[in-house]
């Protein structure tokens, strides 16, 4: 048996130790039990108080260290936030955006990454250009890339969209925007993890992400990992001591922001969410990432063959690439089905007009069909309500 098959087969057994059936890995997936015990030892050390913070830095760069390999990205272009919706507000926020500058943005994007760019827009005077998705709820690519002209300062995408899989096609759009001199911001949350990635052959200026969703870490972790020239430009939005220096050093207000990552990161390092979204992220980097990818879009494949079954309507997603998302439209109220669903320990969630199944690398074929007993058993009674 080859060491992936081992690595894979370890990491179900410990998600199936919960009896529960985890298939909204695009909301909140489980934390993994190697993500538990780095958090565990984390809150060990920190009982040793000074004694142990030189030990608490050194997981946090550990820590670092691993979510750049998932990104491919030098581990010093990583800087840690609290939320993946707070890292994209540095970069909306920091940026220093115009008057008449615009923004170019799908119209089915997550509402964290939607806000900040409004917001920062209307404080700037600058547009917001929102492109309008197919009827089918397909990324338009063609209207995406009309839209980046002269104005446009920054194309703000995410690589996986939330409510049906749809991918975007990150080469197209970073050329298109490299070719205003426009940056390309991409929200990866809801690929890194199932989906291989290499940001610089992306072309991405910036990526942001966070741990709870595909990474199986905890909440509370977003990060950003930034080209050097573009996190140069971008203004911190936070400081602290750390942002120009030591808290040994002497207070110097003409002194400039570091020029690495930790002039995002303020005060205390989030050592206790990064060790966990590091363990967690070292045990699927173990199973390796086109393996997990494999598994779930096996599992995709037979949510969408026993929805088709069923003659419900299967949202597209399509792209680039294929994300393990799938939204299907069921004939019954999808919110009571997933509620209904939920109360019976199936996770799910209602996206994009119907339930959003999201199978990851621990699932597993007895749980997609666990997930259509209970949606059968659930249309009989909702029916007659």
């Amino acid at each position: 048996m080859s060491e992936p098959v081992d690595a894979l087969a370890a990491l179900r057994a410990g998600v199936g130790n919960d009896a529960r059936v985890h298939l909204n890995n695009a909301g909140v997936a489980p934390l993994y039990p190697r993500g538990l015990a780095a958090a565990r030892h984390a809150l060990e050390l920190m009982q040793g108080g000074s004694h142990e913070v030189l030990e608490l830095f050194a997981l946090h760069d550990r820590a670092r260290a691993t979510l750049a390999r998932l990104l491919g990205a030098p581990s010093d272009d990583v800087a840690f936030f609290s939320s993946c919706s707070a890292a994209i507000s540095q970069v909306a926020f920091g940026m220093r955006l115009k008057p008449g500058d615009e923004i170019v943005l799908p119209d089915q994007e997550y509402p964290s990454n939607a806000y900040p760019w409004h917001v920062a827009a209307k404080g700037a005077g600058a547009r917001v250009v929102v492109v309008a998705s197919c009827a089918d709820w397909s990324l338009d690519s063609a209207r995406l890339l009309e839209a980046i002209g002269p104005r446009t300062r920054v194309v703000a995408v995410s690589w996986v969209q939330f409510s049906t899989g749809a991918t975007a096609d990150l080469h197209a759009l970073a050329a298109a925007a490299h070719g205003v001199g426009a940056w390309l911001v991409v929200d990866a949350i809801q690929g890194l993890g199932v989906i291989p990635f290499d940001q610089p052959a992306s072309g991405a200026d910036v990526v942001c992400g966070g741990g709870h969703k595909w990474l199986c870490g905890p909440l509370g972790l977003g990060f950003l990992s930034a080209r050097a020239e573009v996190r140069d430009a971008l203004e911190p939005l936070a400081v602290s001591a750390t942002t120009f220096g030591t808290p040994d050093d002497p207070v110097d207000a003409t002194k400039p922001a570091r020029r690495d990552r930790r002039r995002f990161e303020p005060g205390n390092p989030l050592v206790l969410a990064s060790s966990a979204a590091a363990g967690s992220a070292e045990q699927l980097l173990e199973v390796g990432i086109k393996v997990a990818h494999a598994e779930a879009l096996g599992l995709r494949a037979l949510v969408v063959e026993e929805a088709a079954r069923r003659g419900f309507e299967v949202r597209p997603g399509g792209g680039p690439v294929q994300s393990p998302i799938v939204t299907f439209v069921p004939d019954v109220d999808p919110a009571r089905l997933v509620e209904g669903l939920r109360a019976r320990g199936v996770s799910v969630a209602p996206r994009g007009g119907g339930v959003r199944v999201a199978p990851h690398a621990h699932n597993t074929v007895a749980d997609v069909e666990r997930l259509f007993a209970l949606v059968d058993e659930l249309r009989v009674g909702l029916r007659s309500t």
